[in-house]
């Protein structure tokens, strides 16, 4: 069996997750060999008749998405394996600024560029937006996660090597989280740095935006083990994927006024930076950002303009 990983718009750390699998590579590598991927091996393209590639990142420019047009084509199964293939990720965030802002940042803005800032000509030209690759090209199958865990991993590559299906949880954060929800009384809204929280209760009952109920499980809730809200690495939820007037901002205030019996107005006012705070993960998904009650398409133009 031949499997090829292609990067797109991310950072490599999907790589780096399968790479973590550690001696259990060498399980894989005696059924499969590893015939592509921009991180592990030089190979400057992919071969033709690859059985299973996984695609990661999104696709942010006109490279990405003729990578991702060539990788399909040459594949029988390909996989978005991380949030930001799924999803768009954490590039989707730079549709909040303009192109030439950002080259301004990136070639002019910090420390580390020429003294000439010169913005190079052969840098491939930004798409109109950042997209899922989902959003591109044909996925047989989507494995969610910033990078998704070792553990599940373990679970899902050897089975998907095989031909074989596995079930998974397909419940939310919370439902791994092992802190308790108490009375909760006096609730006002916290920034993540304003105090500590108590380890034993309910984060979002403390006050602090934890998007564990909104987000996809499958992490062991490893941050708010950690005494760090969730904020939504996985991406949304089944609940939410699956019906078209739920999306993780209204959800959210749904939830936290089910919890405080405070008015979905007040709290909504409350609430800060919904760009970052809310969607910082699935702002570059055509799915979540159609959703009829989404917020994405006016934070994009808003904060573009």
């Amino acid at each position: 069996m031949k499997i090829a990983i292609e990067e797109l718009a991310g950072c490599s750390g999907c790589t780096i997750a399968v790479l973590d699998l550690h001696e259990m590579i060498l399980d894989v590598l005696e059924k499969a060999e590893i015939v592509y991927s921009p991180v592990i091996m030089d190979v400057k393209e992919p071969p033709e008749g690859v059985d299973v590639s996984f695609v990661t990142g999104c696709v942010r420019n006109e490279e990405n998405k003729e990578r991702l047009e060539k990788i399909r084509s040459r594949s029988k199964i390909l996989v978005a394996l991380g949030t930001c293939a799924c999803y768009g990720g954490i590039s989707g965030l730079s549709m909040l600024s303009s192109n030439e802002d950002i080259l301004n940042t990136v070639y002019r803005g910090v420390e580390t560029v020429s003294e000439d800032g010169v913005i190079p000509k052969n840098v491939p030209p930004f798409l109109y937006r950042a997209f899922a690759v989902g959003d591109i090209a044909k996925i047989d199958y989507y494995i969610t996660g910033c990078p998704p865990k070792e553990q599940f991993l373990r679970q899902i590559i050897p089975d998907l090597l095989k031909g074989d299906k596995t079930e998974l949880s397909k419940k939310s954060v919370c439902s791994e989280c092992d802190r308790k929800m108490g009375v909760v009384e006096n609730w006002s809204l916290k920034r993540r740095h304003e105090g500590e929280p108590d380890r034993e209760h309910c984060l979002l009952g403390q006050g602090y935006l934890c998007l564990g109920p909104v987000t996809f499980g499958r992490c062991g809730a490893s941050c708010p083990k950690n005494n760090i809200p969730c904020h939504g690495c996985s991406g949304p939820s089944l609940d939410i994927l699956r019906e078209p007037c739920r999306d993780l901002y209204n959800m959210m205030v749904r939830r936290i006024s089910d919890l405080t019996d405070i008015p979905e107005k007040k709290i909504e006012a409350e609430l800060y930076d919904v760009s970052h705070t809310m969607y910082p993960f699935t702002i570059g998904s055509l799915i979540m950002e159609d959703k009829e009650n989404s917020k994405i398409r006016d934070l994009v133009k808003e904060r573009s303009k």
